[in-house]
């Protein structure tokens, strides 16, 4: 599992959506070798795992739950537990999370300075939203029979079949309290594909009661998923990028693919390979301003 999880608000779109996220620790392309005489000098959010019988590392991609949590990762050079605070021990390893300024040489990373993390970001979350404006007379529900959560599985089911669907997430009319259940007519159904959206919402609307909101997109939600596994079956490595892990943003209509460092030229290249947009880098560590 990754350390950073979304807004309890995603769990009926990844229900539905089937967005598979695709961790891989630190073994899946080549490294990117700054070279040795002007290295770039990074920054990243890290969580540090220090076991016994190896040299600390920066852990990417997945880390288990446990205790000692478990990771993979780069290995760190320089790095000194006394001049940091807040780490947690357990069975022998030390944990825990900083803000680490370093260089990295395709193998190690060195660090020039160690504090504690930054603030996470002050939304919160990646939002889900409804992709259409709310309408003249607020959200409305045409058939509450045909309004439940229930339903919206249903025309999950029906709808993924088709061949330009793009993928399906849920808003909610007024945000749910907690985890309690959501009554028929709460939830916005939003539908997209990148084909005809007059047809598609009268067939939406044989099956789906609730508000509803139909939009189009560039690339069906199949082409999305077939870039993800080709990035994970070696495209990245080929690309020059060290892969940790991968995810489809349905809403974005976008593959995230999670790196260790997306220079320029790695981003040209998947540019030119994917089609500008159809890929979104989000490196590990970033360079220094």
């Amino acid at each position: 599992m990754r350390l950073t999880r979304r807004p309890s608000r995603w769990w009926l779109s990844l229900l539905l959506a089937g967005i598979l996220t695709t961790a891989a620790c630190g073994s899946s392309g080549p490294r990117q070798d700054q070279g040795p005489e002007s290295p770039t000098t990074y920054e990243a959010q890290a969580f540090v795992l220090d076991d016994p019988g190896r040299d600390p590392v920066m852990c990417l991609g997945s880390i288990a739950d446990s205790l000692p949590p478990q990771c993979d990762g780069i290995s760190l050079v320089g790095w000194d537990w006394d001049s940091v605070e807040g780490e947690e021990t357990a069975g022998g390893s030390t944990w825990g999370s900083f803000h680490l300024v370093g260089t990295y040489d395709g193998t190690t990373f060195t660090v020039l300075e160690a504090g504690p993390p930054k603030p996470p970001d002050a939304s919160g979350g990646d939002p889900v939203d409804a992709a259409c404006a709310e309408p003249d007379g607020g959200w409305t529900s045409r058939d509450l029979s045909k309004a439940g959560a229930g339903d919206v599985r249903d025309l999950m089911r029906a709808m993924e079949d088709e061949p330009d669907f793009a993928g399906l997430w849920i808003d909610y009319v007024a945000e749910p309290v907690g985890e309690g259940t959501v009554e028929p007519g709460g939830i916005i159904a939003n539908v997209v594909f990148t084909g005809d959206l007059e047809r598609h919402t009268a067939q939406i609307r044989e099956r789906w009661g609730g508000p509803l909101c139909v939009v189009q997109h560039e690339r069906t939600y199949a082409e999305l998923r077939r870039i993800q596994r080709e990035l994970g079956d070696g495209a990245a490595s080929e690309l020059g990028l060290e892969m940790t892990w991968s995810s489809v943003d349905i809403q974005g209509n976008v593959v995230e693919l999670g790196v260790v460092v997306a220079d320029e030229a790695a981003r040209a290249a998947v540019d030119a390979r994917y089609g500008v947009g159809s890929v979104e880098l989000q490196p590990h560590l970033e360079p220094v301003s």
